[in-house]
């Protein structure tokens, strides 16, 4: 599954524009440390020389490894370097859904981020950092991931890493793969920004995003569904000295109240025609954004099966992050043909029962046939 998702072929040549492929002939090539990285977040409770006779088991052919230890393996990823996982996952990391699973002719994408904990180490807690003040840390360090996930299929398309103390918008204007003309982007109210709201707009994307009630209130019309178009405008009082206030925009409001709680959720999108997009086929729409919560969910509580990384330095904690994204979205690919051979919904399909499957390739002899005879 791992050689079907990221061929060796394409391996190497991500390695060798990132200037990692050798110079010497080595034990453990750069080739072969991008598939024991990734083995190693398919089978997290393992240490690293039991992930290297499971690979072993998996493919009889490979050549012994004499005087391979814990010490050369880490060696190899440090050589490796954490770029190549990241130009890795952006050269595999693609939209599944089909056209069936299209809002309107457009692809329902979801933004938001979640916080992976990292080991205590000097070097994590210094480029990471902890939650609590200065003087008085709490926890482990953590990891900030934000990441773009296609709502139907569950894959993730793009992620960036920052640390706890990052904030999530700013760490999500590096987000720019696949999000762009056809798309339509799903936010919370934490990650609204105007200047944020252009960039995305300018990019060919849709917005549907919730927003605080005090805001879009300068009314321009009001539609026959019951939506209205307001004008919204940069805050005057913004504590960014010097930064170029973004322009306004007309946006379209929606506003509905959850059946059960008192608080009325305020949605603001670009779709602003009425008859195409009726606000509630949109409010049902908005629904969906907690899909990249169960994304996040199959990542921290699944897949990654131990509650800390095992990474004890900043660069390879995100070789690591984006390793399990590697994983986990080659996982999803495998989850979505299987679910379209069935003629069925891949997010009705267990991903838990699909990365045992995963995990089984990694171990099964690969030259073994069922339907070659044995002599």
């Amino acid at each position: 599954m791992l050689t079907r998702s990221c061929p060796p072929e394409l391996v190497d040549r991500v390695v060798g524009e990132a200037g990692r492929s050798e110079r010497r002939r080595r034990l453990l090539s750069a080739r072969f440390t991008v598939y024991f990285v990734l083995a190693m977040c398919l089978f997290p409770q393992a240490d690293y020389l039991e992930v290297l006779r499971l690979v072993k088991t998996g493919d009889a052919g490979l050549r012994p490894w004499p005087g391979v230890n814990k010490s050369s393996l880490t060696r190899a990823r440090q050589r490796l370097g954490w770029t190549v996982l990241r130009d890795l996952f952006r050269a595999v990391a693609r939209p599944l859904g089909g056209a069936g699973e299209l809002f309107h002719g457009l692809r329902v994408l979801a933004l938001d981020g979640m916080l992976l904990a990292v080991p205590d180490s000097a070097g994590n807690n210094e480029a990471f950092g902890k939650s609590g003040s200065q003087r008085s840390p709490m926890g482990y360090p953590q990891a900030r991931v934000v990441a773009v996930a296609e709502c139907s299929t569950h894959a993730v398309l793009d992620a960036v890493i920052g640390g706890f103390k990052d904030s999530e918008r700013i760490v999500s204007d590096a987000l720019d793969a696949h999000v762009g003309a056809g798309t339509l982007l799903l936010a919370d109210r934490g990650l609204w920004g105007l200047a944020r709201w252009h960039r995305l707009r300018n990019q060919g994307a849709h917005l549907l995003w919730r927003i605080e009630r005090r805001k879009a209130r300068r009314v321009q019309d009001v539609l026959p569904d019951g939506s209205y178009l307001a004008r919204i405008e940069a805050n005057k009082h913004s504590k960014a000295k010097g930064t170029p206030k973004a322009p306004p925009a007309l946006v379209r409001v929606i506003e509905y109240r959850v059946d059960g709680q008192a608080d009325i959720v305020r949605l603001i999108t670009s779709l602003t025609d009425h008859e195409k997009y009726p606000a509630a086929e949109l409010a049902m729409l908005y629904a969906r954004r907690w899909e990249i919560e169960l994304v996040f969910d199959e990542i921290k509580t699944h897949q990654r099966g131990r509650p800390v990384l095992r990474s004890q330095t900043p660069d390879g904690v995100r070789q690591e992050i984006y390793a399990h994204l590697i994983v986990h979205h080659a996982t999803r690919d495998f989850l979505h043909e299987a679910a379209r051979l069935h003629d069925s919904i891949a997010e009705r399909t267990s991903f838990t029962r699909a990365l045992h499957v995963v995990r089984r390739t990694v171990t099964s002899p690969s030259g073994f046939s069922p339907l070659r005879s044995q002599t």
